[in-house]
């Protein structure tokens, strides 16, 4: 079944009954809406819009439209009022049960919210719901089909929430990346999907997998909109949005070992990129990784399949057999045939290419390299490879997909942007600049 989206190619909704998460606390600031309307309309839009996608797990409009209220009647105005958030199902949330994509948890309520919504609740955010994420936020996919075309994955494991915002339904969704869980269904489903530096966003209660590289993220239609939610998680010191001039910026393409995976319609866009880029006076040089991604792929399994084997401990011990074939005979196991040794060699590994990453960083701001090999495949039995994600991720680094261009069959193709730790920042806002471009 083909199904027309809400969100176009360049990240700005075609329906515009559906504002941005920046857009709507403008309007509640002019008292031009209400919270409560702005939260009635999008429980609306999951009614008639996410029965053949499936992006919510858990939705209360009672709870939340009273929250909806709560937030109408405060004295002064909370910095977030109007915003409206999804969070995936291996966040824990007080008011929602949290059932990490598994039959073993179905239905358990956890007893406090996880540090990032409690965050956004304290700044004036409303929880919309719950969004499916694969089982334990690893391959066995959920329900959730995408949203440009059902017969083909939105990507994972942060699938429902990249569909909910792909959709219409919600101007903000949280997910998580280990490897590529973010910016891989961001990318397939056509929104903005941002995984900021490791360590940036406080990960208390949200479920390990593993937790070296575990890192929430959120996705939305505008970057004005990620540097909202980063000032509430993070604090109000960090800068407002502004767009660099493309003639200040350094930046560089950067194929990672992985480039020959990528399509020919992936690998266009980059380059296409790349030279409009050069087109408004932004100045290209060469990336040497300065040996980074020497033994990346080696390391980066040895780490997350040794701890990923021990996070799930309890239910190895209580329901080995209620986990999926692929969980339970491939990442386990792999998990389990690591040895301490291998485990410290390959977190020694990570540390020093860490550091290599950052020297490689000092001569450009930012790189560009493929989101995903291409468009999202079709079928719903995988989530499609996240080897274009997974050096960005086990470095540490933020990176950014922008939704840029459609491939030949009309699905999303996004492009990925990396730059060095703690440089979060500076890439926000170079991502702002590279929407702008004129890609033809």
């Amino acid at each position: 079944m083909q199904v027309t989206p809400t969100a176009s190619a360049n990240s700005l909704s075609e329906d515009h009954d559906v504002m941005t998460a920046t857009e709507a606390v403008a309007a509640v600031a002019r008292a031009e809406t209400t919270v409560e309307a702005l939260t009635a309309r999008a429980l609306e839009r999951i009614a008639e819009r996410d029965g053949d996608i499936q992006a919510f797990k858990h939705v209360d409009p009672d709870y939340t439209l009273a929250a909806a209220r709560a937030a109408d009647l405060r004295a002064e105005r909370s910095p977030l009022a109007g915003v409206l958030v999804a969070y995936k199902d291996n966040i824990d949330t007080a008011a929602l049960p949290t059932g990490y994509g598994s039959p073993i948890h179905e239905g358990v309520q956890p007893a406090r919210d996880a540090a990032c919504v409690a965050l956004m609740s304290l700044a004036g955010a409303t929880t919309l719901g719950k969004t499916v994420t694969t089982e334990f936020a690893h391959r066995h996919p959920g329900a959730t089909a995408n949203p440009w075309h059902t017969g083909h994955t939105p990507g994972g494991s942060s699938s429902g929430s990249a569909a909910a915002v792909a959709n219409g339904l919600a101007p903000i969704a949280f997910g998580t990346q280990t490897t590529g869980s973010v910016i891989r269904p961001a990318a397939y489903c056509g929104v903005i999907g941002y995984k900021p530096t490791f360590g940036d966003i406080n990960v208390t209660g949200v479920l390990p997998n593993t937790p070296s590289f575990d890192t929430v993220g959120i996705m939305a239609r505008a970057v004005d909109d990620l540097v909202l939610a980063r000032r509430a998680l993070m604090d109000a010191s960090l800068p407002a949005l502004a767009a660099p001039e493309a003639k200040t910026l350094k930046f560089a393409i950067c194929p990672t070992p992985f480039w020959d995976e990528a399509s020919a319609d992936m690998q266009q866009l980059v380059e296409d990129t790349a030279r409009a880029l050069e087109r408004a006076g932004a100045t290209r040089v060469d990336f040497d990784e300065n040996g980074a991604f020497v033994d990346l792929v080696k390391a980066n399994v040895a780490v997350s399949g040794y701890e990923f084997a021990r996070t799930l401990a309890y239910e190895r011990l209580h329901a080995m057999d209620r986990l999926s074939p692929i969980l339970r005979d491939g990442r386990m196991t792999d998990g389990l045939t690591h040895t301490h040794a291998d485990y410290v060699a390959g977190q020694r590994r990570l540390a020093a290419a860490r550091v290599q990453l950052d020297g490689a960083f000092d001569a450009v701001d930012f790189v560009v390299t493929p989101a995903a090999p291409g468009a999202a495949p079709a079928g719903l039995g995988h989530t499609g490879s996240a080897n274009f994600n997974m050096p960005w991720t086990s470095l540490h680094t933020p990176a950014i997909t922008l939704p840029l261009r459609r491939d030949s069959a009309g699905l999303p193709l996004g492009l990925q942007l990396a730059s060095r730790r703690y440089a979060d920042d500076t890439l926000l806002a170079a991502a702002r600049t590279v929407l702008d471009l004129d890609l033809t």
